[in-house]
């Protein structure tokens, strides 16, 4: 059983996610998220980012409960990141099957222009959605614009809310506001890595997951990859037709998953950024079973 403190710090992150998920069978997505956000919430916003960085200390730490354990989510994608750039070259195998999938693609092959990446530069730009307190802040080989909707207290983290802030192809680098310590805008095709890391089950939409995953293919470079990590207790066959859907609607937008893995209490994924979208979504069309669908949706959005 989780310790007294574990289990208090808990209940307030499920308390947050209980109240919106009220807000939004009340007055839909929008208005809830508007409610959500707004100043008469920011004590209860305030204690949630406490609440998280602290329970992200036990669970990260911890190696004497057995209650407690489970795989670093950080490290795990620290890890992942690492082999895809660096020391496995995974990029570029992926690469070499997205051009012999196109090439099976007759009718794509000769019409379709690709992008490629340059070879990844000693830092990697990164930016982490849902922050908190900036847990890749430290790694020496990435570049992070770390964001929150509310960071935690002293944490190197700019507030933005990713639902609203504005994608630019015009920016050479992230719009800050120093003084506010917020994002006023993000550059689009600027970074190597985007990371959800427990951000999409906050959302109390499948419309607002699915607009973060845009923004995220927006905001990625040609071959750069959007890590998502989700809380996952179930066996690895329970949300088997929930992960289909999200691996569905990703390829539409441009995102093929590279990787899936499922770890005690969550499921890591990785999906890269094609060399073509079309590429990705006519492999789309030519995998859609009966039943999928377009729609980043979670357990929690049948209760």
């Amino acid at each position: 059983m989780a310790t007294e403190e574990h289990q208090r710090l808990a209940d307030i992150v499920k308390g947050c996610h209980d109240s919106l998920r009220q807000l939004t069978k009340l007055y839909g997505a929008e208005r809830a998220w508007q409610e959500h956000t707004g100043p008469d919430n920011a004590e209860k916003l305030s204690e949630y980012a406490d609440a998280m960085q602290q329970l992200a200390g036990i669970w990260e730490t911890n190696t004497n409960k057995t209650e407690l354990q489970a795989r670093s989510r950080i490290k795990w994608a620290i890890d992942y990141i690492t082999k895809y750039f660096y020391t496995e070259g995974i990029y570029l195998q992926k690469r070499q099957r997205e051009q012999r999938l196109l090439a099976s693609y007759h009718e794509l092959c000769e019409s379709v222009d690709c992008s490629y990446m340059d070879e990844p530069p000693d830092r990697l730009h990164v930016l982490d959605v849902g922050s908190c307190f900036n847990p890749f802040g430290n790694i020496p080989h990435l570049d992070v614009t770390a964001i929150d909707l509310c960071p935690a207290q002293g944490a190197l983290v700019l507030q933005a809310d990713f639902l609203t802030v504005e994608v630019d192809a015009t920016l050479p680098a992230p719009e800050i506001c120093d003084q506010k310590k917020k994002v006023n805008r993000l550059p689009a095709n600027y970074y190597h890595c985007v990371i959800f890391s427990l951000l999409l089950e906050y959302m109390p939409s499948a419309e607002q997951r699915l607009l973060c995953c845009r923004k995220a293919y927006e905001l990625l470079r040609p071959e750069g990859i959007l890590v998502i990590i989700t809380p996952d207790s179930q066996h690895v066959g329970k949300n088997a037709s929930l992960m289909k859907n999200w691996r569905f609607a990703l390829a539409k937008l441009g995102l093929l998953r590279v990787r899936f893995e499922k770890l005690p209490h969550i499921t890591c994924m990785v999906f890269r950024r094609a060399i073509s979208q079309e590429l990705s979504q006519h492999w789309a069309s030519v995998h859609r079973e009966e039943g999928i669908c377009e729609a980043i949706q979670i357990p929690q959005d049948e209760h």
